[in-house]
């Protein structure tokens, strides 16, 4: 047996190594920084000119740039020797000058966006305001939560504020048929009122506003809401949680338990009528054990109760987070998980196979009974 024969046998060829075609910190792909903007790197291509020339070559690698958004140029570099194939069935590269372009998809700030306000202005009641106070002694609570303006699911921002339009037709006919149990008015807005922008990866190319413009619409929606109904009660009180949509973040990560578009707290607690509600939007114990929402939130509550917090001393507790309806009695704890208002999460729905219609939770407290008439208006 020859020596080259001896070495074969024992000791396997390692592999060529393949020389790379593009420069590091060049190579083709798409990728999102910090702040959620989306870059693009081509290949080596010829001398580009124009945004339509961006468009072509971009669609070419299977990116094509939705309706909203622009390319633009973020770097361009000239290679006059670049180690490239004109096709990808060409045998041996060769050398050529070349461009390769790194491009930024980003919103078009000079396309129109939806403006809330003036899509709820444009609204028309389609009932007249309550005719008749009311002259009970229970008080009507009422949640707004998981709006999630800015969205694009479902009809996006003007197929929820038509939405929200219905529910508070609905309100007013609960109002005007419960006036004589009712005398004042409890309002929760249990969080995710606004989708965000930068809560999730590519999240900024599914909403149909920027951060500013949702705050700006669901102000409007909660200005309108105390409009309408509270000149109808001689009191009013309204509690606000936060979401985690709300949530300022940076590199994906809250800033702080504070700066969130909600609110500045992360739960609260009031008594009505000598009982102790208390409203947290849901995601502070979306990762705690138990398979149900109504098993992570009591979990949660006894750990609370055991630290002596005030929401330790519910008798109703309010989450929402989930977007389904469920009330679960625990004896001393009644729990009311609330709908979502927003049009459907359709990734949700493909890995589930469920859904749940958008509803506005409402229900009445007086002194005898905690809850009652408990109704979800669709």
């Amino acid at each position: 047996m020859s020596l080259s024969d001896k070495v074969s046998a024992k000791q396997p060829s390692l592999a060529s190594r393949t020389r790379s075609h593009h420069p590091k910190g060049w190579e083709p792909g798409i990728r999102f920084d910090e702040n959620n903007v989306r870059f693009v790197t081509t290949e080596s291509l010829p001398a580009m000119e124009s945004e339509v020339d961006f468009k072509e070559a971009l669609a070419a690698i299977g990116v094509d740039i939705p309706e909203g958004y622009r390319v633009r140029i973020a770097e361009m570099r000239y290679d006059p020797v670049a180690w490239t194939r004109d096709d990808p069935e060409q045998k041996f590269a060769t050398t050529k000058p070349a461009w390769r372009y790194r491009f930024v998809i980003e919103p078009d700030t000079s396309a129109a966006t939806v403006d809330g306000i003036e899509v709820i202005n444009s609204l028309v009641r389609r009932k007249a305001r309550v005719k008749k106070r009311p002259t009970g002694e229970g008080s009507l609570v009422i949640n707004l939560n998981d709006t999630q303006a800015g969205k694009d699911s479902g009809g996006g921002t003007p197929a929820l504020l038509e939405r929200l339009e219905d529910f508070f037709d609905l309100l007013n006919e609960r109002i005007s048929d419960d006036r004589k149990h009712i005398g004042d008015l409890v309002i929760l807005l249990g969080g995710d009122l606004v989708e965000g922008c930068n809560i999730f990866p590519n999240q900024s190319f599914q909403i149909d506003q920027d951060r500013r413009a949702q705050i700006r619409t669901m102000t409007g929606v909660v200005l309108t809401m105390l409009d309408r109904f509270a000149p109808e009660f001689p009191t009013v009180r309204l509690m606000a949680v936060p979401g985690n949509h709300g949530e300022h973040r940076a590199n994906g990560k809250r800033v702080n338990r504070h700066d969130n578009d909600d609110q500045l707290v992360a739960e609260g607690a009031m008594d009505i009528h000598g009982h102790i509600l208390a409203s947290t939007h849901g995601s502070i114990y979306g990762k705690m054990t138990g398979a149900t929402p109504d098993s992570k939130a009591y979990g949660w509550y006894k750990n609370m109760a055991a630290a002596h917090h005030p929401v330790g001393d519910a008798t109703v507790l309010v989450g929402n987070h989930f977007h389904h309806d469920i009330v679960k009695n625990f004896g001393t704890l009644l729990f009311i998980q609330n709908p979502a208002m927003d049009g459907g999460s359709p990734e949700f729905s493909e890995y589930s196979g469920t859904d749940s219609a958008p509803g506005m939770s409402t229900w009445i407290m007086n002194p005898q009974q905690r809850v009652t008439g408990y109704e979800v208006l669709r």
